[in-house]
Formats: structure tokens, sequence, C-alpha cells
């Protein structure tokens, strides 16, 4: 069962920022999950909410923020310690360059075009452009935003996150995108749901799995892929 690095290393360091990617790396971590947003100046950045209110920002919507000496100059670090203090709000081109080829990336558009304008074209370039196709899974609750991607290119890897839509409707959906994977929170896994994934040839990625009990339950119904705050679930025993 894949262990997939929740936000980077997200129960050490400051989720979705360059030092949780970092130790979520230097502990083996074999797939990273992050989430992308949109600038007003169109860079693409990596945080959670489309706000930074959880990073202890005063509230600001992403959507109206430059990168260009604004968003660049943003200290999303310090809320979770003081040795965190100066880590900046990434670019994907950053973490891109990080990361090794030989590990999985999830990518989650947390908003389409009717929010950020053109944001489907532009990750679908960026992952082909890097040669990142094969290793890249991109996901979202936005149903819009996936049928965009998959309008544009017919290689990207898709992911679907259930949220509140019936399974039933998901399946026809799935098939519709040729989606990989079906993505579950730790609630919605159930046998039923994940043989019922899997005899349409779905993976089933869940989150958040933090617990070795939790992870030993999923892997009891034979899920493929855990979202988890500590790289190291798997050594927990």
């Amino acid at each position: 069962m894949l262990v997939i690095a929740h936000r980077g290393a997200s129960g050490h360091a400051p989720e979705n920022t360059m030092a949780a990617f970092r130790r979520a790396l230097a502990m083996g971590a074999k797939a990273i999950e992050f989430d992308v947003h949109q600038t007003l100046d169109r860079e693409l950045v990596i945080a959670h909410d489309d706000d930074l209110k959880r990073c202890g920002r005063k509230k600001r919507r992403m959507r109206n923020l430059r990168w260009k000496g604004e968003g660049e100059n943003l200290d999303v670090g310090a809320w979770f310690g003081e040795r965190f203090r100066g880590e900046r709000l990434p670019r994907l081109e950053e973490l891109f360059e990080l990361v090794p080829s030989s590990v999985e990336l999830h990518l989650e558009i947390k908003h389409g075009s009717n929010v950020y304008p053109g944001i489907e074209e532009r990750v679908a370039d960026f992952i082909r452009e890097r040669g990142a196709l094969a290793r890249t899974l991109v996901s979202s609750f936005d149903r819009a935003a996936l049928y965009s991607i998959r309008s544009l290119d017919e290689k990207v890897r898709l992911g679907y996150l259930l949220g509140v839509t019936a399974l039933k409707t998901a399946f026809k959906e799935m098939k519709d995108l040729s989606a990989q994977s079906l993505h579950l929170s730790v609630r919605q896994t159930t046998a039923r749901a994940v043989k019922a994934a899997h005899d349409r040839d779905y993976k089933v990625f869940v989150y958040t799995v933090n617990t070795p009990a939790e992870r030993d339950r999923l892997a009891d119904l034979g899920v493929d892929g855990v979202f988890c705050n500590y790289p190291e679930l798997d050594l927990w025993r």
C-alpha cells in the first residue's frame, strides 16, 4: 500500500511548503500530495486554501494576490513554529525541480477556471513540458476542472475526489474522464466501495490516515494508497 506524503511531511513541517516537501523526501516518501492555486499574475503556487488564513496571514484571496512583489515575499511557515519562519509560498516549478523523477506527484487543483481563468491549460502544459505525465496524477473536487483537463490532453492521469457525489454518479463520470483512481475520505471507505472501484479497475486512495490502526484497517480492505501527514507511517507497527 502506497503511503503518500499529504501536503508534504505536514505532521513535521508547515503544510505545502518546501520544508515539508524536503522533509518528506528525506524520510523516503515515494509519493507527495499538494494543492495548486493561481495568483492574479497567473503564477501557479502551492497552498491548501484559496486564502492564506491557515498560514497565519491576514485573509487574502489567492486570485487577487500578485506573485511578483507580494506572494514571493510572504512568510507561510512561522505559524507552525519559529524555526520555520521565512518559509515562502512555493511555486509549482520549485517543487518539480526538487522532487526526483522516481517520486510520484499527486497534484490537486483546488479551483478551476471559474476561479482561476486558464489554470487547467496551464497545469496540463506544465506537466507535459516537463515530461512528467507518467508520474503526476491530477485530482480535483471541481468536476469542470477535470473535464477541462481531459479535453486539453488525453494523456494526463486523473484522480476523482468523491466529495458528496453519489458513487453511482462518480463511476459514470470517471468513465467519461478516463480517470485512474477514486479518492475517498476515511469515513467514505467501506469494503463495498473499494470492491466496486476495483471491479471497474480503478485504484482507491484514502485521506487522511495518520494511525497504524487505520492504516491496517484500510490495508485489509485492499486500498491502494493512503494520504498521510507522517511519511514514516509505514514504519509504525
